[in-house]
């Protein structure tokens, strides 16, 4: 193989590792030591969201979403 292809996959490889480490061993370290600085993966009621104060207007244009003083906020385009 290529040695710039191996370095590529080796680095892939790596990342991929260290990423699932993160998300396996991460919550068991918060789970066992008690960390409360951490992210606490079994309470989600705090992260409850509110989005009634946001209308959704359809126009020709699109799509557009808009806040409480009305301005846009995100607007899909209509390609159609």
């Amino acid at each position: 193989m290529d040695a710039g292809r191996r370095k590529f996959l080796k680095i892939i490889l790596i990342g991929s590792g260290a990423f699932l480490l993160e998300r396996v061993l991460g919550p068991l370290h918060s789970w066992l030591f008690g960390d409360s600085s951490g992210k606490n993966y079994a309470k989600t009621d705090s992260l409850k969201t509110n989005f009634e104060d946001f209308r959704i207007v359809r126009n020709n244009d699109g799509l557009s979403i808009r806040d409480i003083a009305g301005e846009e906020v995100l607007q899909i385009d209509n390609k159609a």
